[in-house]
């Protein structure tokens, strides 16, 4: 089994991608699991339900949702992937890499295989675990709002630039400062009739998280597209919507900057803006129209 194809049926990533999704109870078997997998190679169902202080139904709820068939096959798959680890064909959590997994032994096809199949991975993810519910309510917050105001940083202001091209088109008012300074003082002008919207995969970015706790005192209802349902930004968040990343954060707690989670904003923005214009049709498609005769005019 070559480096991708681990990656696809790595049990321990797939635990990984899915902790956003977990309930308390299974989340803290996913922590217990990825804290110490020798240990889980071996340990008894019941053993690691008292350790995690859950029921054995629970362990094989869990097994189940990492689509392992049962709790035996789940431990064979740990220890494959600890024996190839330690054999050097495949780093679990690699220390040293460039982008996501990429060390300086992949060669140009292993480069393009591994990251085709990381985007591949995080888009089903986060389509996996939409919670039809929340996206409602976040439609509906949409719809209320006399304008939305956006909030990010660094690379998650790729999600911004997509969000404000798509709402505006559909005649959603949008705004948004790339200054620091000017997006901090804007949320002293928010009110109950905005929608202040964080985009933090990590959910820990300072300023942006600052900004939707502000724009929440000021009356705004505040919404949050990140990986971790445990962040800050979520914890100032009305509403949350979650997206899968593969690498949003090491073993050790230390969150790094992750390019393919962009993706998966791109694609929690794609499907608010799409289930907000099929609800307003004809407004969207009217909209639309008008704008795009601005644009034509922007073309040679």
């Amino acid at each position: 089994m070559n480096d991708v194809d681990m990656l696809k049926n790595s049990v321990l990533d797939r635990i990984r991608r899915m902790m956003p999704y977990f309930n308390p109870a299974l989340k803290r078997i996913g922590e217990q699991v990825l804290k110490s997998p020798e240990t889980a190679k071996s340990i008894s169902i019941k053993d690691l339900a008292e350790k995690c202080k859950v029921s054995e139904s629970t362990v094989t709820r869990f097994v189940r949702e990492i689509d392992a068939q049962n709790f035996q096959q789940f431990k064979i798959r740990i220890a494959e992937e600890l024996s190839h680890a330690n054999a050097g064909s495949v780093q679990i959590l690699p220390s040293k890499n460039v982008y996501e997994d990429i060390t300086r032994d992949d060669d140009i096809r292993s480069i393009v295989a591994k990251i085709s199949a990381r985007y591949a991975i995080t888009v089903d993810d986060t389509q996996k675990g939409a919670n039809p519910g929340e996206l409602q309510r976040a439609v509906e917050a949409i719809e209320e709002a006399q304008s939305l105001a956006f909030f990010a940083m660094g690379s998650s202001l790729i999600a911004v630039e997509n969000a404000l091209v798509r709402f505006m088109r559909v005649g959603v008012p949008c705004q948004f400062f790339r200054d620091q300074g000017v997006r901090q003082i804007s949320t002293a002008t928010l009110n109950a009739s905005n929608l202040a919207i964080g985009i933090s995969n990590s959910g820990r970015t300072i300023p942006t998280v600052d900004a939707l706790k502000a724009a929440r005192a000021q009356g705004a209802k505040t919404l949050c597209i990140t990986s971790f349902p445990d962040s800050p930004i979520a914890e100032v968040s009305d509403i949350r919507l979650f997206t899968s990343t593969i690498t949003g954060a090491t073993g050790s707690g230390e969150y790094k900057e992750s390019m393919v989670s962009k993706i998966a904003q791109l694609q929690m923005i794609d499907v608010l803006y799409s289930i907000f214009a099929v609800r307003n049709f004809g407004d969207a498609i009217e909209a639309l129209e008008e704008t795009d005769a601005v644009t034509r005019s922007t073309r040679y």
